[in-house]
């Protein structure tokens, strides 16, 4: 069973609204009318909400049509406004439709009113449908900027054939440029490191000539003279509606993992270097394990100068041995 069509009905005469309501029963519109004919109650039941249509004469004694569809348009913007009014100029139905009315039908001509309430919400669906795909999609790409800027990592998309580039605010975060800048292939140049940027021009060419992918690391020279490090990594696909060859990828700043990693190695080193000079070896053993997890450098060094020692001491008894026979 279709559940009833809750309709707000704004009419200062009972009788119009039972005719309403009894020719869109009759025609298998169940519904359920609320009627109001003073502008405090209107505005209450729009307040209260849970409407999905409203009907509304356009003269009323202390209330006219249009000042009720300006404040249905401020309260309920979504629930399709309809005039059914006897007196309605044409100039005032031009206003109406302008302000937001969806339609309008005179008393006179009720048999337009079902198709034009069927029509309304039809229209109505649609919006909410779209409404609904648009605000998952912003939340799709608000979680995506935020994955991005978190990860460091920025998209992109190069259309060959019309050197045509799409950065993401990550991506142009990066490359420290306003969002409203134009990417370029060309700007890309300018920003790597002056060492870096035959290099990074040579692959690019590559990549565009023979159609193949690319994954890459190379340097940003930023305005303010500090140094980025960044890998590229894009692959081709042919798009149909662009034309020609077109490479999606990402950008992801590495910078903050190359100062880790270097950090480690001078720190690794200059551990080294003091057990070296300390002869001092380490290790790591686990209990329940046969088998060292590590052991150190100068761990070796000092076992195969132990075991150098052992084995001289042994050819030197040896030969003390031999010549007291």
């Amino acid at each position: 069973m279709r559940k009833p069509l809750r309709i707000l009905s704004l009419e200062d005469d009972p009788r119009d609204t039972d005719l309403i309501q009894e020719l869109l029963t009759t025609e298998e519109v169940p519904c359920e009318l609320t009627r109001v004919d003073t502008q405090a109650a209107f505005s209450a039941s729009l307040q209260r909400g849970g409407f999905d249509l409203i009907l509304a004469d356009y003269s009323l004694p202390s209330f006219d049509g249009l000042s009720a569809l300006k404040l249905a348009m401020q309260i309920s913007p979504d629930v399709p406004f309809i005039f059914v009014s006897g007196t309605l100029g044409e100039e005032v139905a031009i206003e109406a439709l302008k302000i937001g009315a969806t339609d309008y039908v005179l008393k006179t001509h009720l048999s337009r009113l079902v198709p034009s309430v069927l029509r309304a919400l039809r229209e109505a669906t649609e919006r909410a449908e779209r409404k609904r795909a648009e605000e998952s999609l912003r939340q799709s790409e608000a979680y995506l900027a935020e994955a991005q800027r978190l990860s460091r990592t920025g998209s992109f998309g190069w259309n060959v054939s019309s050197g045509e580039i799409f950065w993401s605010d990550e991506t142009f975060r990066i490359f420290d440029l306003d969002p409203l800048t134009k990417p370029t292939v060309q700007l890309v140049l300018e920003r790597a490191h002056p060492e870096d940027r035959e290099f990074v021009a040579r692959t690019t060419e590559r990549a565009a000539a023979e159609g193949s992918g690319f994954d890459f690391e190379h340097r940003l020279r930023m305005p303010d003279g500090s140094v980025k490090t960044v890998r590229v990594v894009g692959r081709p696909s042919t798009n149909g509606e662009l034309g020609g060859l077109l490479f999606v990828g990402a950008v992801t700043d590495i910078t903050e993992r190359r100062r880790s990693e270097e950090a480690l190695r001078r720190s690794e080193s200059c551990l080294t270097e003091a057990q070296r000079l300390t002869h001092s070896g380490s290790w790591i053993w686990q209990v329940a394990g046969r088998d060292p997890l590590y052991l150190s450098e100068e761990w070796y060094r000092i076992y195969a100068r132990l075991g150098e020692t052992a084995a001289t001491r042994s050819s030197r008894g040896s030969r003390q041995v031999a010549s007291s026979h």
